[in-house]
């Protein structure tokens, strides 16, 4: 089986991921617990101390949690496992492998994509070679990869504990460029993906957390290039082998087709075995099925051994558990691992591995000192929350939370102003956060909704449903960061940007101009106007979508034959491979065009519909726009992205002047309405 080019769907997953992690494996409601409960088992010594759980009664919780409707009706298919100790007390399947011919879930044969629980297992290969002397944390990763070019003028080398933290500091983390001459008989060689894709290091390695795909493609790496041997055959012999994971691989074959569940949409539809990029993928590439899972997270509990086998020392296994990077006192990271969910954990250790591909969503988890640990994934978009509400049913039903609440340490308001500003997702800028100083706490304005946080410490808070936020200082004392709901990275605060000279703030179109101008939104930072009543051209236009997704301009080559040596090209592209803008005729972009209002319109109505699941909403128009657009204009009017150059008649049509030109200051203001809708502002 070859692979195909790189498709569309693949830079997808890396916004749409990216952006819905926030609600998806943030902190969600428990709107399960019913379903739970409804089970009527009691548990073990739960007030004696740990429970010791027992098969019949993990099973009973788990059947009586997909029974619910609420879950059943979302469910194409989830595959559970749940160990203690030596034991395997669930590994089962509910739902179905394959909707159309009701194939059912074999927890021994049928094969998942582990996504991002791939990570896991490469930090493990990773820290068998620093046991062996092989690889030394606290150096400097050019020395392992001295054919990756880093530009790094920060005076700090990135050391490979950076790659195992998601503190590398790198301008780009998720990076999938792939240029047709690395394509090398039909697969995309790790060692080459690498290297087109090499970052720079823009800020001091460790200072902060943003999550980072590219450093665990470079463990994967490290560990090809100091085993002397392909990144699949080590993890194989070493990790696979040894823990009999029989059906494990980073390679995709027919066998692995054959085997694996089919992947789904958000609205059900299959979507086709698709090749991982690059073809063996470190950091996301690996399938497995509920018994090789099973036995990985068993080594993982016995501190590295599974029966009479041992894949990593007792005190390796413990400095992998350990946290190693934390937001003023909230463990994030440990290697392979980190700590999500906090509010759910119930005063319980818990480190975790989640993962979101196209159609398969996942997260496996530990709890260290109960010797107890778990994995859900699922083969649908549709239901890709269920793996974290799963999880909070499973520690609410077994390690309920105990009585009590964090010490309050108040802070008076002079206090608090140091903490207000607009902040922006290191890893999604388009994630933005919004903070204000209230009486005696924070009133914060994000994706999840109006929050208050209270004060538990200098720099830490916790909001009304106890979900904890920290804030970290600079080297001269001064708010930089902030972490809270946006989970897969910290949050830089924003300066307030300085004035454009032809924007004036009685300009109707000056708030959405600067908010704009804050997320970086057109690339024009230093620039002292902004030319508001000038067309925006095509390309100029495409290429905030890419920017506020946090994506490294493509270098693979231009699909439209007028933008190659474009300076945009590589934005372009980007838009291009998510679908959401189509050309011209003849393989035409016409970047330097000025882009019209219904053109416009139907690019971010693609964005917002493909990217991250956005509904049609009707609207009146008058005039009407081109039959390819009014669905797209619809979007606009009906969801209020735009500026007040819109105007309705006595009848409510909207005049939405579809063949005009777009301005750059109406561009400002639909970028700024869409952010600012999403995020709650």
């Amino acid at each position: 089986m070859k692979p195909k080019k790189q498709s569309k769907s693949r830079t997808i997953r890396v916004l749409a991921a990216s952006v819905l992690s926030a609600s998806l494996l943030a902190f969600p409601v428990d709107i399960h617990s019913a379903a739970a409960n409804s089970a009527e088992v009691a548990v073990e010594s739960r007030q004696a101390g740990a429970p010791v759980l027992s098969s019949n009664e993990v099973k009973a919780f788990a059947d009586a949690y997909f029974a619910d409707p609420q879950v059943s009706d979302m469910l194409a298919g989830a595959l559970v496992v749940v160990v203690q100790d030596d034991k395997v007390l669930l590994n089962t399947g509910y739902g179905y492998a394959d909707l159309e011919s009701k194939k059912k879930i074999d927890p021994d044969r049928t094969l998942f994509r582990m996504a991002s629980i791939s990570k896991s297992v490469t930090a493990t290969a990773v820290m068998q070679l620093v046991e062996n002397g092989k690889i030394d944390l606290k150096q400097n990763i050019t020395e392992y990869m001295p054919d990756v070019k880093i530009p790094n003028h920060t005076g700090a080398p990135v050391t490979v504990e950076h790659l195992l933290t998601h503190t590398t500091g790198f301008d780009f983390t998720d990076s999938y460029s792939v240029p047709p001459h690395i394509i090398q008989k039909g697969e995309i060689p790790l060692a080459d993906f690498i290297r087109v894709n090499a970052p720079a290091v823009v800020r001091t390695p460790g200072e902060v957390y943003r999550y980072d795909n590219l450093a665990s493609s470079m463990q994967g790496y490290i560990v090809q290039s100091v085993s002397g041997e392909p990144f699949e055959d080590y993890v194989k012999k070493q990790i696979f082998d040894p823990l009999n994971m029989k059906h494990a691989a980073f390679r995709m074959n027919d066998d692995i087709i054959a085997n694996l569940a089919t992947g789904y949409n958000v609205d059900q539809h299959p979507i086709k075995p698709y090749e991982n990029v690059p073809t063996i993928a470190p950091e996301g590439g690996m399938f497995a099925s509920g018994t090789d899972m099973a036995n990985f997270i068993t080594a993982h509990l016995n501190e590295g051994r599974f029966g009479s086998a041992r894949i990593l020392k007792e005190e390796t296994t413990q400095l992998m558990h350990k946290t190693h990077y934390d937001a003023a006192g909230i463990p994030l990271t440990s290697y392979g691992f980190e700590s999500f969910m906090h509010n759910s954990h119930n005063g319980q250790t818990v480190i975790g591995k989640g993962g979101d591909l196209e159609g398969y969503h996942s997260w496996l988890w530990l709890l260290p000192d109960q010797n107890v640990g778990g994995l859900i994934v699922v083969n649908s978009d549709k239901s890709a929350s269920i793996r974290s509400e799963f999880f909070v049913a499973f520690m609410d039903h077994f390690y309920p939370k105990k009585q009590g609440s964090e010490n309050s340490f108040p802070l008076h308001q002079e206090q608090l102003q140091k903490f207000e500003g607009l902040y922006r997702s290191l890893r999604t800028p388009i994630i933005a956060t919004q903070v204000t100083a209230g009486q005696g706490e924070l009133l914060v304005k994000d994706a999840m909704g109006e929050h208050k946080l209270k004060p538990v410490g200098p720099l830490r808070f916790v909001d009304e449903n106890g979900v904890p936020a920290a804030f970290k200082e600079d080297d001269n004392g001064d708010v930089a960061y902030m972490y809270y709901t946006a989970i897969d990275s910290m949050s830089e605060k924003l300066p307030k940007p300085a004035p454009y000279n032809d924007v004036p703030e009685e300009n109707p179109y000056a708030k959405d101009i600067y908010f704009a101008q804050s997320l970086q939104a057109f690339g024009d930072k230093g620039q002292s106007s902004f030319r508001p009543d000038e067309p925006i051209t095509r390309a100029e236009f495409v290429s905030v979508i890419s920017r506020l997704a946090g994506m490294k301009p493509s270098e693979s080559v231009s699909i439209f034959k007028d933008m190659q040596g474009h300076p945009l090209a590589g934005y372009v592209q980007n838009a291009a491979d998510m679908g959401a803008v189509n050309g011209k005729t003849n393989q035409s972009f016409e970047p330097d065009q000025p882009i019209t209002r219904q053109e416009a319109a139907a690019i971010i109505w693609r964005t917002a519909h493909h990217a991250l699941g956005a509904k049609a909403v009707p609207a009146k128009l008058h005039p009407k726009p081109a039959a390819w657009a009014d669905e797209a204009v619809q979007f606009m009017v009906g969801t209020g992205l735009h500026g007040p150059e819109v105007t309705k008649d006595a009848n409510g049509s909207a005049d939405y002047r579809p063949t005009d030109n777009l301005l750059r200051k109406e561009a400002a203001a639909i970028y700024a309405k869409l952010i600012q809708q999403a995020f709650g502002f």
